[in-house]
C-alpha cells in the first residue's frame, strides 16, 4: 500500500505543477473594435468598398457588413490568424484540439444570394484541414441575432495558423430585397494542453527513488 500512496502523492504533485490549460480566442479582432482608418485592424477585405463597418452590432461597437446593395457580386473578408492577425503561431500544444468556431449573424442574403464560410489549418506545408465552405444563408433573420457554430476537425501536427473566409454573394436583386449580411463576435475556441513545468520533472524522478526504495524495502 505504502507504494500506491506515494505514486499518488506524485501524481498529486505533478498535477499541481503543471502549466495548467489555456483557452483563447484563435483570430484576433473578432468583435471589429479595433479600428484603423475605417478598417477593422486584423482582416483583409474583398475590396475599398465592401465589405464596412456597420454600427448595427451584436455587441461593442461594431459589426461588419458583407453586402453588394446594387447586385451582381460578392463581399468578403479573411483573416490568416498569423500574417494578418498578428496572433503567435499554434505549436504542438494545440495539435489534437477540435475547436469549435462560433459567430453572430442577422440579415437577408436575398433570393438569389449566399452566405457561407471556410475554415483550414495552415502550415508550412499548405493547408492541412479545409472545413469546405459551410452555407448559413438559411439561419439568418433580419430582424434578430443567430449565433452560427461549427465542430471544426482535430488540429493536425505541422498546423501553425488557422484562417478563415467569409463571404456572401448575390445576382439581381427581386422583390426589393436587399443583400446584407452582418457578422460579429467571432470566436474560434482553441485550448493548449497542460505541459508539466521543470519543477513536475524534478518531483517526478524523485517519486520514483521513493517508489523504488519502499519497493527494496518490502522484499527486504
Amino acid at each position: 500500500m505504502l507504494n500506491l500512496k506515494a505514486t499518488a502523492a506524485i501524481t498529486t504533485l505533478l498535477c499541481a505543477g503543471a502549466a495548467g490549460a489555456a483557452t483563447f480566442n484563435g483570430f484576433a479582432n473578432g468583435g471589429f473594435e479595433t479600428v484603423d482608418g475605417g478598417i477593422p485592424v486584423g482582416w483583409a477585405l474583398g475590396d475599398a468598398t465592401h465589405p464596412v463597418l456597420s454600427t448595427d452590432a451584436h455587441s461593442g461597437a461594431y459589426s461588419l457588413l458583407l453586402s453588394r446593395p446594387g447586385g451582381f457580386g460578392g463581399s468578403g473578408m479573411e483573416q490568416h490568424s498569423v500574417a494578418h492577425g498578428g496572433l503567435a503561431a499554434l505549436t504542438a500544444a494545440n495539435v489534437g484540439d477540435t475547436p469549435i468556431l462560433s459567430f453572430w449573424a442577422k440579415g437577408d442574403a436575398s433570393p438569389t444570394g449566399n452566405a457561407k464560410y471556410v475554415l483550414r489549418y495552415v502550415g508550412d506545408a499548405g493547408v492541412l484541414y479545409d472545413s469546405g465552405f459551410q452555407h448559413f444563408e438559411s439561419s439568418l433573420v433580419s430582424s434578430s441575432w443567430t449565433q452560427i457554430s461549427f465542430q471544426a476537425g482535430a488540429i493536425p501536427a505541422g498546423t501553425t495558423a488557422v484562417y478563415l473566409l467569409m463571404n456572401t454573394a448575390v445576382g439581381p436583386l427581386l422583390d426589393g430585397r436587399v443583400n446584407a449580411v452582418y457578422i460579429d463576435d467571432i470566436q474560434l475556441t482553441l485550448t493548449t494542453a497542460p505541459v508539466p513545468e521543470p519543477e513536475s520533472y524534478a518531483l517526478l524522478i524523485a517519486g520514483l527513488g521513493v517508489v523504488a526504495a519502499v519497493a527494496r524495502r518490502r522484499r527486504a
